[in-house]
């Protein structure tokens, strides 16, 4: 077995196992939120519940994807510069290799992206008795959803890759990011609600 393929299983299992602790965390955290919920929202539990949970696992597919950005970022450049002393960007996969696992990662969130903008309206129909209520949340989480869409698309017929990927990568996670804690932000700490 090549070590390419000895660090992809390894990571591999590892998804697996943090996969498994995050579905535990998501379950609590949908718990938790369902038990605060208003009396509309108990009738459609299992929905609701569903909803939040792969709201989180495409949060982790997307901080995946992120942190390969990131590191494709800086083996590109480091790339670039050729020479300097050893790193631990020495132990990493070739660049070629972390561009396939972003795509692939990027693939798989687009997909659970999709499926739970979909499940949302659905979700936002049967509590607030509008499918798409548009706050900044589902406004970022659109803005989000078209970053990847035209990515995808550009990689599948323009064959983009390298820093343009990575730069697209980061602005869709960061507005993903906001689409989440600013949401939070804006109703917490702006608009003081307790």
């Amino acid at each position: 077995m090549s070590k390419t393929t000895l660090y992809l299983a390894h990571g591999f299992m590892r998804q697996i196992l943090l996969g498994i602790g995050v579905l535990g965390l998501a379950h609590a955290q949908a718990q938790e939120v369902m038990n605060s919920a208003p009396p509309r929202m108990l009738v459609n539990r299992l929905p609701a519940e569903a909803h939040i949970v792969l709201a989180i696992v495409t949060s982790g597919i997307f901080v995946a994807a992120f942190l390969l950005a990131l590191t494709l970022g800086l083996q590109a450049r480091r790339l670039h510069r050729m020479g300097g002393s050893p790193s631990l960007l020495d132990k990493l996969p070739p660049v070629l290799t972390l561009e396939r696992l972003l795509f692939r990662v990027l693939n798989t969130g687009f997909v659970f992206l999709t499926v739970l903008v979909i499940s949302g309206m659905f979700f936002g129909e049967a509590i607030w008795g509008q499918a798409l209520l548009l706050n900044h949340k589902v406004v970022f989480t659109l803005m989000a959803w078209c970053v990847f869409a035209v990515l995808l698309a550009g990689r599948c017929f323009y064959g983009w890759r390298g820093l343009s990927a990575v730069r697209a990568t980061i602005f869709g996670f960061i507005l993903l990011f906001l689409a989440y804690v600013g949401t939070h932000f804006v109703l917490d700490v702006l608009l003081k609600r307790s």
